[in-house]
């Protein structure tokens, strides 16, 4: 599997435009900020100048503000705007920049906290996993001097009041939604103390989200005031980029076709990529994303080549369809025709105008006859050619009669 940086942009679908960014960004392994797109399903563009990233040291540094010194924590760091009241520190930062910057130091998403499906045996809590992470902040002082510190120095545990023990922090990497959006980004989650699957960087244990069993609180006597500048650095530990626990994510699309992290890959090709994948990351897991319209078919395949190739943690997920469902029949067809005439004839009664949605209708209907005329295209060139191996085999069986027969005394 290719993971030099130009083929983890091109693997990463939603990250390829924002990872590519960010590499280029740290030209000749310094630590340089980064300017880059905001991901797809933004129509603005955006830059995210608080984000450095440091290849040859393998760490990012982010820009944050302390958010809050009182209450007990869900988060160490939240998006600006979103949770600065249960989390200790903020940035402008979007959590997709902080995920697109640990793909380029190398490292794979893990896995979210999430309960055992084991059949047969009673669920248990299995905790995040994933590469593993140091966390630090540097800020400067009242008295003008540089200070840095592990950021546990700025916690303490809820119940006993104490300095946690030997805090350690995970990569597992939030999930991409139906809409193509990054769920971390919709919720502010950068890095969690209370287990979120939205989170881009989790604690390897449970810790529950309810207020009655918040583990985190500020250390007040060792942090600065609410409002001052920090930068938080987080480092890959050495292994990261061969952490047993990461994920792979298979999507298949309507006609059946599949990608792996968002790089077309063809069925024949499926369980080499699976074996090398395993091979680097050996309790290795898939998502599958499934589109509702593709086959069943379609799921058992790519479920008996991973099977094959050794990978058994798979989950599923049927996408949520976004699209209008096209009509199947004549009656279907003429109903919707009717809806479409009362809706346009009334257009004037309504806040919107229903032909927006016809427009976007028929750009939907166009993409879905391409994708058809295609296939349809692929299906004819590849009978033609079984017509044409068939022939030829049916000349050769004439030939070899014909000759048979001349030979006979």
């Amino acid at each position: 599997m290719d993971m030099g940086y130009a083929g983890m942009s091109r693997r990463h679908g939603l990250f390829g435009v924002l990872l590519a960014a960010v590499v280029a960004a740290a030209a000749a392994d310094a630590p340089t900020a980064a300017t880059a797109p905001t991901p797809a399903g933004d129509d603005q563009a955006a830059t995210a100048p608080a984000l450095r990233l440091d290849r040859k040291n393998r760490r990012v540094t982010l820009d944050a503000v302390v958010a809050q010194r009182e209450d007990a924590l869900e988060f160490l760091l939240c998006t600006t705007g979103t949770k600065e009241y249960e989390s200790l520190l903020a940035t402008p930062v979007k959590p997709s920049m902080l995920h697109a910057a640990l793909l380029a130091l190398d490292l794979r998403p893990g896995k979210s906290g999430r309960w055992s499906d084991r059949e047969g045996a009673e669920p248990v809590f299995l905790p995040p996993a994933g590469a593993k992470l140091a966390l630090s902040v540097r800020w400067t002082d009242a008295k003008g001097a540089r200070r840095e510190a592990p950021v546990s120095d700025w916690l303490i545990e809820g119940a006993s009041r104490a300095a946690p023990k030997a805090l350690s922090w995970v990569f597992v990497g939030s999930a991409i939604l139906d809409d193509g959006s990054y769920w971390g980004d919709g919720e502010g989650h950068h890095v969690s103390l209370a287990n979120f699957a939205s989170s881009v960087i989790d604690v390897p244990f449970a810790s529950s989200s309810k207020t009655a069993m918040l583990e985190f609180c500020p250390n007040r006597d060792a942090m600065p005031p609410k409002g001052t500048p920090v930068e938080l650095v987080i480092t890959a530990l050495p292994g990261g980029e061969k952490a047993p626990d990461a994920r792979v994510t298979f999507t298949i699309d309507p006609l059946g076709r599949i990608e792996m992290d968002a790089a077309p890959i063809l069925p024949e090709q499926i369980g080499a990529a699976a074996r090398e994948f395993l091979a680097r990351h050996s309790r290795g897991a898939a998502e599958v994303i499934i589109d509702p319209r593709a086959l069943a078919f379609d799921r058992e395949r790519l479920t008996g080549i991973l099977n094959d190739a050794g990978m058994t943690e798979v989950s599923f997920r049927t996408r949520r369809l976004t699209d209008e469902v096209l009509p199947r029949t004549a009656d279907e067809a003429a109903r919707a025709v009717g809806w479409w005439r009362t809706q346009l004839e009334q257009a004037g009664e309504q806040l919107i105008d229903p032909a927006d949605d016809a427009r976007a209708l028929l750009k939907h209907i166009d993409n879905r006859r391409k994708e058809i005329e295609a296939l349809r295209a692929l299906w004819g060139d590849y009978a033609s050619q079984l017509k044409t191996l068939l022939a030829q085999r049916e000349q050769r069986e004439e030939r070899d009669r014909t000759g048979s027969g001349t030979d006979r005394p």
